[in-house]
């Protein structure tokens, strides 16, 4: 009873950490973007370019925190975090000035990092610790509750926020989840991880490595395009008027249970050919919105919110098998690959809707991405092997 209910209590701060530093943190730019486009005349090279600034921050900050292996030090850098998140969405109203606005997000960035991966690695010890690491599934929710939160509390195309009360309401929604992640998220002592410091050499890991990762540097770029420039997309279009915060809703919806729910159909199906059911599914659904219709506009918010965790969990499961005798370093690889694929995707997606006019050019582009991954996946079929039965480790989405 008493090992249950602190199981309860680390999930809860948890979850609590991600709806923060993912949800909020994060995604807040996702509904702010068409306000403030409208009353600032931002355009969509700089609106990419400000997405790029935030994924730049969290790749930085993953690839540092991956490399920490005190406890104690990570749960002191991962309630900094905390704070930074709330203080990044609550400065950022207070200036128009793109190079402030770079920094906020970079540093937002940073405590996104330090949620996902800190704040991860935390949980997973202590359920581990428990014998409940399958529990991490449902941790992961917590970034699809921050999605749903912010569709809810920021509202749509027709909400009485202006662009600087939306910040702002997302800070002050933010800081009634510190506490409990600050409470209940915590360390179980100083111990090195036991994979820390050791390295393998690219010759090691083979073909189907190099294929793996190209198609995780796809994902990483269909993810950063589709989240940033979904609902621009969407309420771009005069026949989809309000329809953009419906989406966004169902997508968060849709993310909250989908890492279980694939780690599950993944250990009965097989991995392989459920990572590539996941990406043609992310791809139909990017593919949706473009059709007009409210309707396929709606599954398309569903389909993608559906696979984006599902296929971090499926990638670096994939990746586990591949280097089974040093998954860290391989996973370390990953990262970077996925990362340098959020920061240049909106890049690449906001000069090419400038250039063009088009805004729907953003969910071509998202969707030929991830279609381009889906190809690549299949090059890693030469090892094939099934997925266990838990979720990606910390630090490493």
């Amino acid at each position: 009873m008493h090992s249950s209910r602190h199981n309860l209590q680390i999930l809860v701060g948890g979850i609590s950490s991600l709806i923060l530093t993912m949800g909020i943190a994060r995604f807040t730019y996702t509904p702010a973007l068409p306000r403030m486009q409208e009353a600032l005349g931002l355009g969509d090279a700089a609106a990419g370019l400000l997405a790029a600034m935030n994924f730049a921050g969290y790749l930085s900050g993953a690839l540092l925190a991956s490399s920490l292996s005190n406890s104690r030090l990570r749960e002191r850098l991962f309630r900094a975090g905390l704070i930074l998140a709330v203080l990044c969405n609550a400065l950022l109203p207070l200036s128009e000035s793109m190079p402030v606005w770079s920094l906020l997000r970079y540093l937002s960035g940073l405590s996104s990092a330090a949620g996902m991966v800190l704040g991860t690695s935390l949980v997973l010890e202590h359920l581990t610790r428990q014998g409940a690491h399958q529990l991490i599934g449902v941790h992961f929710g917590g970034v699809g509750v921050g999605i749903v939160l912010t569709a809810l509390a920021l509202g749509g195309a027709d909400s009485p926020l202006d662009w600087r009360l939306t910040w702002w309401a997302s800070a002050l929604l933010g800081l009634l989840f510190v506490l409990p992640a600050w409470r209940w998220v915590r360390s179980g002592g100083g111990e090195p991880h036991p994979q820390a410091g050791r390295h393998m050499a690219w010759r090691e890991l083979g073909r189907p490595f190099l294929y793996l990762a190209g198609s995780y540097f796809f994902a990483g770029a269909s993810f950063a395009v589709g989240t940033t420039f979904i609902i621009a997309v969407i309420q771009a279009n005069p026949q989809l008027a309000g329809i953009g915060q419906s989406a966004w809703l169902l997508l968060g919806l849709a993310a909250a249970p989908s890492c279980y729910l694939w780690v599950r159909w993944a250990a009965r199906a097989g991995n392989l050919p459920s990572l590539l059911t996941a990406y043609l599914i992310q791809t139909v659904g990017l593919l949706l919105p473009l059709l007009g219709s409210a309707t396929a506009t709606l599954a398309g918010g569903l389909c993608f919110g559906f696979t984006f965790m599902g296929l971090v969990a499926m990638v670096l499961s994939q990746a586990g098998h591949l280097a089974q005798h040093n998954p860290a370093r391989l996973m370390g690889l990953l990262v970077t690959s996925y990362g340098v694929g959020q920061i240049s995707g909106p890049i690449v997606a906001g000069q090419l809707m400038a250039q063009s006019g088009n805004p729907q050019i953003a969910l071509w582009l998202a969707a030929g991405l991830s279609a381009a991954g889906t190809l690549l996946a299949i090059g890693t079929r030469e090892r094939r092997s099934r997925l266990q039965p838990d979720c990606p480790q910390p630090g490493r989405a």
